[in-house]
C-alpha cells in the first residue's frame, strides 16, 4: 500500500475555502430572503450558514463517494482477484465483501481497487459522523 502524507498547507487552505465557501452562501441566502444585510451581523445567521453549506457538501459529496466505492468494488471483484479465486469461494468465506478484509486474495490492482474503496468508504463515515454530530 501506498503511503498517506497530510499535506498541511492543502488541509489550511481547503478549510478556509469551505469557510469562505458558507460566508458566500449565507450573505446570498441573507440577501435574498430579506432584502438588506442588516442580518448578516449576527453569530447565529453565521452558523446557519455554515450548516446549510455543510448540508450542500453532503449532497454532493455522498452519491458521488458511493458511486466511487461501487466503482472500484466491482474493478476489485471483477479485475482485482488472484487466479484462482473465485466471487463467492471458501477463502473469501462466501462474500465478496471479505475482499476488503483480506488483502492476500487480491493482486496488484485489487490492491490499489480495495485502497480507493476504504478511502471513499472513510470519508462517507466522516461525513456521516459530521453530519449527525451537527445536526444534534
Amino acid at each position: 500500500m501506498r503511503n498517506i502524507s497530510i499535506d498541511l498547507y492543502k488541509l489550511i487552505s481547503s478549510c478556509l475555502l469551505f469557510l469562505l465557501f458558507s460566508t458566500l452562501v449565507t450573505v446570498g441566502f441573507v440577501v435574498s430572503v430579506t432584502g438588506g444585510v442588516s442580518h448578516l451581523f449576527q453569530l447565529d445567521v453565521h452558523l446557519s450558514g455554515i450548516e446549510m453549506a455543510i448540508s450542500l457538501v453532503m449532497f454532493i459529496s455522498l452519491p458521488f463517494l458511493f458511486g466511487r466505492f461501487c466503482y472500484y468494488f466491482y474493478q476489485m471483484v471483477k479485475r482485482g482477484r488472484r487466479f484462482g479465486i473465485a466471487v463467492f469461494c471458501y477463502q473469501n468465506l462466501f462474500n465478496p465483501f471479505n475482499f476488503l478484509l483480506f488483502p492476500s486474495l487480491l493482486n496488484s490492482d485489487g490492491h490499489e481497487s480495495r485502497r480507493r474503496c476504504l478511502v471513499s468508504a472513510i470519508l462517507l463515515i466522516c461525513i456521516y459522523a459530521l453530519v449527525f454530530l451537527a445536526g444534534t
